[in-house]
């Protein structure tokens, strides 16, 4: 017989991708001929911890029994903590000749507050096996997410042009190429109403049921995202999501299918008056983010041309717009300058303003927008501009102030709206114009 303690920092000195301390009570017995020795035994682990450098959080705070001979080594409730939240340890490791081989673990994990991938904080519950043989070890199980929340900002600087150039970039959680961790993954993953994003141009909640397959180094992710609710802000207006599906279909890579209808409603003052339009803007987005489709609809009817130039805050004659049809050549005309125009104004936002816009952020306003313009009706070389703030004021109250810039603006070139809603289907909209008049607007929205 033989007892002692041991220090568990001795097994960074068996395998290099890890870090381990702790302490281990010992108590072992040696059998049989001295040719071929039999161990047998058991050890108390306490404070234990253990860090594997390709995985994003550690193992503390181990403590429990666990129990050895020639032929396994037996887990016997070993507690621990990962990610804050208490786990419970399993099973049995099978030996071969004093080397791991088959696996029969399990671990049940309650209220673990994980960070991955970069951008997410996640709080989920788990009952997980890890099963197999030591060289291709299969973690099966499943995963219910309390909540997890997706905080990355979107960089108008790298993110716009990324999707223009029709990619987007990998994601930055993902493991390296260099990783020796040799897992296989078959979990399911239940979100109900817990997977939200909240950045700094959108806030959604969604219902997942995912699955995980695939291996460490490349993981599938299989399943549906259904959008509950939302709102996405974008070159100064509100889009509220009325239907939003997000599957995962490519078994060879991570790479999302957007099903999403958006609505905006975009006020536009009429020429010679102090009243404004509004314009009920419907959005279509389905495909892939390097292949994104689009389809445009507005209420009063407008073609495509006219409504993104509206989205994009830039003046057009809107006096009768379907007139144009009959003058093609003035429409191809018309819309190549709406288009060039909007083509500035994005990369000019994306770049040239894009610290002018943070630091209107930083102030504490939700979304800031310079929509700089070429041409007005009197000039046509003109250089304009239009400034869209917006805050919002709580989880149902939002506030847009917009105002034309130059020396030929005036009070009336300037809209302030506060929208309310009082629940996901009903609210109202009130609308102060430049010449201090007041418009009110009560919405419903019923789905069949």
């Amino acid at each position: 017989d033989a007892s002692g303690d041991a220090n568990l920092g001795i097994l960074q000195g068996l395998f290099r991708d890890i870090r381990s301390s702790g302490a281990a009570k010992l108590h072992a017995q040696v059998n049989g001929p001295l040719a071929a020795p039999a161990f047998s035994g058991d050890a108390t682990i306490s404070n234990g911890r253990f860090r594997y450098f390709a995985l994003p959080h550690s193992v503390e705070s181990i403590n429990g029994h666990v129990s050895f001979d020639k032929q396994s080594i037996r887990v016997d409730d070993v507690a621990a903590k990962v990610g804050g939240g208490d786990v419970h340890f399993g099973g049995r490791i099978g030996l071969s000749g004093y080397l791991p081989g088959e696996l029969d673990l399990t671990a049940v994990g309650q209220q673990m507050r994980l960070r991955y991938p970069e951008g997410f904080r996640s709080t989920v519950n788990a009952d997980l096996a890890l099963t197999g043989n030591v060289n291709s070890p299969l973690l099966s199980g499943t995963v219910r997410v309390d909540d997890a929340v997706w905080t990355k900002r979107f960089d108008p600087e790298a993110d716009i042009l990324s999707i223009a150039s029709g990619g987007a970039p990998e994601p930055s959680g993902s493991p390296s190429a260099g990783s020796t961790l040799p897992l296989r993954f078959e979990i399911k993953i239940d979100a109900p109403s817990s997977l939200r994003i909240q950045n700094n141009i959108a806030r959604l909640t969604a219902t997942a049921d995912f699955k995980l397959l695939g291996t460490y180094d490349h993981p599938q992710l299989t399943g549906r995202a259904d959008i509950d609710r939302g709102e996405i802000i974008f070159q100064g207006n509100r889009y509220l999501v009325t239907r939003g599906t997000i599957e995962f279909l490519n078994p060879t890579r991570l790479e999302p299918s957007f099903d999403m209808e958006l609505e905006t409603r975009i006020r536009v003052p009429e020429p010679g008056s102090s009243s404004t339009q509004t314009y009920r803007v419907t959005l279509g987005v389905s495909g892939t983010i390097g292949h994104l489709g689009l389809t445009l609809n507005s209420d009063p009817p407008l073609s495509n041309i006219y409504i993104v130039s509206l989205l994009l805050g830039q003046p057009v004659d809107l006096t009768n717009p379907e007139l144009s049809q009959y003058n093609p050549q003035s429409v191809t005309q018309s819309q190549k300058q709406i288009l060039q125009t909007a083509l500035v104004q994005v990369l000019t936002g994306a770049t040239v303003l894009a610290p002018v816009n943070r630091a209107l952020e930083q102030a504490g306003f939700d979304t800031v927008q310079i929509a700089p313009s070429v041409g007005t009706e009197s000039d046509p070389l003109a250089v304009t501009a239009r400034l869209i703030i917006g805050k919002r004021l709580s989880d149902r109250a939002y506030v847009t102030f917009s105002r034309a810039l130059g020396s030929s603006s005036s009070a009336r070139d300037q809209i302030i709206i506060l929208e309310y809603d009082v629940s996901d289907r009903a609210g109202w909209v009130l609308t102060q114009n430049g010449d201090r008049t007041f418009a009110i607007e009560f919405r419903v929205r019923r789905g069949f």
